[in-house]
């Protein structure tokens, strides 16, 4: 690398020595060439030039040189070629300036070196392939004291591209380096840097907007727009890049693949904006971004790239006017946004496409890289008002929807209050029938029975221990349903206590010994007030089991909690309950009550179990689950 340095140094030595030697006979044999007299403190700007494509090093002065005016395009004078061309200038100087001097040059395609009387001045970039494409970048060349001469000056510029594209040169400046300077820092403010502070805001929008749709699918237009602008910000930056990452070519084509389809997705958000659907419009767009790219792979003509800018302008100029007209047409609020940003949009993209077909001078600036940032803008504003709406709508929707609420909330509320005193009023006409039905079912019969005792023929004695037996079981069954009232859910142990004080009386009177064995008893979960009347019975027509047919001295009232149940018995010494033989076992003679008392179990789930003791007597084992829900509805038995 530096013996190649060190040969360009040496090549430009030896050029700068020829061209030195030749300068003196030069200016006698281009009388042609107009001479220019600068001014040491002022800026000249110079347009007529001779022009020659002869050579990577200096031409000599009396080649075939041809006069030309700035701005000066290549395909003007030299169709087709690619290449280097040597600009010529012949200025006079009256008077050397005292302060440093430069050579302006606002635009260039693709680089430019500057020679000052035979000697070059620095360049920026590359001058060979690939060649550093600071064709939208001004260039400024300083030139070192003493080398302007008084009288006549040479100035040559080496202009070099990469391929046919719009390739020349913009009329050149001359004069004090800090008037110049000015001049250049200015331009590249507004060429270079701003144009990539607005690519980096559109870039930002666009990708703001691509959140805001993928956050919600269903706002195609936001998703067009934020695509539009992130193919628009990938392409300019792509477009000014000046060292690309491929061959000049491919960049190129791969800026403009971009460019066209930020344009025809900014077309598709216009279009959908606009509230219209339609198949058409979607494979017409999508096949512009198949076949405006491919066309445009095959072709270098910049002439057929402004034509598919054009075609496309036509299509986005009909899909903004429509999304205009809808905005007017529905009444937006911010539709003055989307018209700003319309008017400013048309017609710079009318005065680029121009820019591209060399309608323009050539030191002429793009306006689209500032405008679409501010189009982009307007959307954002616009879909920003669409979300403050949307918040304020979303309050008053909430505050309508609390106030609703509280109103429903109250209504309900006192729907549930008179229901409450339905179900209370229900309740207390249901209490009121099961003591009915209790009293008609238990108190009843029993009295029932002892009337037909008493109400026996003449000739049969009347039994008035067996009446007393049945009054006694009237009054203890009574007393036992008053009790059952005040009993509270699952409490086994409350119902057992009440059963032992209502019938231990009556068991001494009786001549039988109770005896309690109970243990720690836990809350039965199914033991609701309709499941503690059915144990109540149950155990009820035991005892009264007991007092009438066992012929017991002694009866064992026992409760322990198992593992998975709770188990209630009542054992007697009795004489035992009949057997009746089936086959070759024996089994205990179920009557009327025991089967009523299975009934009964099986309502709320529990399980009777009867066993002999070894004295004889029978016991009754009542288990009831802890976990297991009643088997049969406790309505279905009264």
């Amino acid at each position: 690398m530096f013996l190649s340095i060190a040969l360009r140094h040496c090549r430009d030595l030896v050029c700068c020595l020829l061209f030195s030697l030749l300068a003196s006979t030069c200016f006698a044999q281009v009388g042609a060439q107009p001479t220019v007299s600068l001014q040491a403190d002022h800026v000249t700007v110079l347009r007529e030039a001779n022009i020659t494509s002869e050579g990577l090093t200096p031409p000599s002065m009396d080649g075939a040189w041809q006069p030309i005016l700035l701005p000066h395009l290549w395909r003007d004078t030299h169709p087709g070629y690619q290449g280097v061309m040597w600009y010529r200038f012949r200025v006079t100087i009256n008077q050397l300036p005292q302060v440093p001097w430069a050579v302006y040059l606002p635009r260039v395609s693709l680089n430019a070196q500057v020679w000052v009387n035979g000697v070059p001045m620095p360049y920026t970039g590359s001058m060979s392939t690939p060649v550093t494409r600071n064709w939208y970048v001004p260039l400024l060349a300083q030139t070192p004291a003493g080398i302007w001469h008084q009288g006549d000056n040479l100035i040559l510029i080496k202009v070099v591209n990469g391929y046919a594209t719009s390739d020349g040169l913009a009329p050149i400046q001359v004069g004090p380096s800090a008037l110049l300077e000015r001049a250049y820092k200015t331009r590249t403010l507004i060429q270079v840097d701003s144009v990539y502070l607005a690519n980096v805001a559109m870039l930002s929008l666009g990708a703001f907007m691509l959140m805001v749709w993928w956050g919600d699918r269903m706002q195609h237009a936001i998703g067009f727009m934020g695509a539009a602008a992130m193919f628009w910000g990938l392409g300019v930056t792509a477009w000014i890049a000046p060292n690309p990452f491929t061959g000049l070519i491919v960049w190129e084509r791969l800026a403009y693949m971009a460019m066209v389809w930020a344009q025809l997705m900014l077309c598709m958000f216009f279009w959908r904006f606009s509230g219209r659907r339609g198949l058409a419009m979607d494979a017409l767009v999508y096949g512009l971004m198949v076949v405006a790219p491919a066309w445009a792979m095959f072709s270098t003509s910049g002439w057929r790239m402004a034509v598919t800018f054009g075609v496309i302008y036509i299509l986005l100029v009909v899909c903004l006017g429509l999304a205009v007209y809808h905005a007017i047409k529905i009444r937006r609020p911010d539709w003055g946004a989307l018209v700003l940003g319309a008017c400013v949009l048309a017609p710079s993209m009318a005065h680029d496409i121009a820019y591209q077909l060399n309608w323009l001078p050539l030191d002429s600036t793009y306006l689209l890289a500032y405008v679409a940032p501010f189009m982009v803008t307007c959307i954002v504003y616009m879909l920003a008002g669409d979300y403050g709406r949307s918040r304020r709508a979303l309050s008053d929707l909430n505050a309508d929807l609390s106030v609703t609420v509280a109103r429903r909330e109250h209504d309900l509320r006192e729907s549930l209050q008179r229901l409450a005193e339905l179900e209370r009023g229900q309740a207390v006409s249901a209490e009121r029938t099961r003591i009915l039905r209790d009293m008609h079912d238990g108190v009843g019969t029993h009295l029932t029975s002892a009337l037909r005792q008493l109400q026996s023929p003449r000739d049969a004695g009347v039994d008035l221990v067996l009446v007393t037996q049945t009054l006694r079981d009237s009054l203890d069954q009574l007393k036992l349903s008053v009790d059952a009232l005040s009993l509270a859910p699952g409490d086994v142990a409350g119902l057992l206590a009440s059963l032992r004080f209502r019938l231990t009386p009556r068991l001494k009177a009786a001549g039988l010994e109770l005896v309690w064995d109970m243990g720690d008893l836990p809350v039965w979960p199914q033991g609701h007030a309709p499941a503690l009347r059915q144990l109540q019975y149950i155990l009820f027509e035991g005892v009264s089991n007991v007092l009438q047919h066992a012929g017991a001295t002694r009866v064992v009232l026992a409760a322990h909690a198992c593992a998975d149940d709770l188990e209630i018995s009542l054992t007697d010494n009795g004489r035992g309950w009949r057997s009746e033989a089936e086959g070759d076992a024996e089994v205990l003679a179920e009557g009327q009550g025991l089967q009523a008392m299975r009934a009964r179990a099986r309502v709320i789930g529990a399980q009777i179990v009867l066993t002999t003791t070894a004295q004889g007597g029978v016991a009754l084992h009542v288990i009831l689950p802890l976990s297991q829900p009643p088997l049969i509805a406790l309505s279905s038995v009264s």
